[in-house]
């Protein structure tokens, strides 16, 4: 474990550090929740890609009751990922942050 002077260096090198020139404890965690947000969307465009390959080229049956196999237990899985995903999305207010997301789909 780091201690003292080297801890602060390192915390410091990755952007968290109180010395650095511009840094608020503000501007951090809005960068960190612009990040977690990222990180969630994307997996969450992989999850709804995954979900549309199932479908359309291996004819999983997207409803709920469909018979077991494995590309509809996949598809659960999946549709069980993405409800978790739009959670976390929620818990670091997404709606705030997409106004700003230049890549996203939904905007153009």
């Amino acid at each position: 474990m780091l201690r003292g002077a080297r801890q602060r260096e390192c915390r410091d090198s990755v952007g968290g550090g109180a010395g650095r020139a511009g840094y608020s404890p503000h501007s951090g965690r809005h960068r960190a929740g612009t990040a977690i947000y990222q990180a969630l969307k994307a997996a969450d465009e992989v999850a709804a890609a995954l979900q549309a390959h199932l479908i359309e080229e291996h004819k999983a049956d997207p409803e709920r009751a469909a018979a077991q196999s494995t590309f509809t237990n996949s598809l659960k899985l999946l549709r069980q990922a993405r409800e978790r995903l739009g959670q976390g999305l929620r818990a670091v207010e997404a709606g705030t942050i997409a106004e700003s997301d230049q890549i996203s789909l939904r905007n153009q």
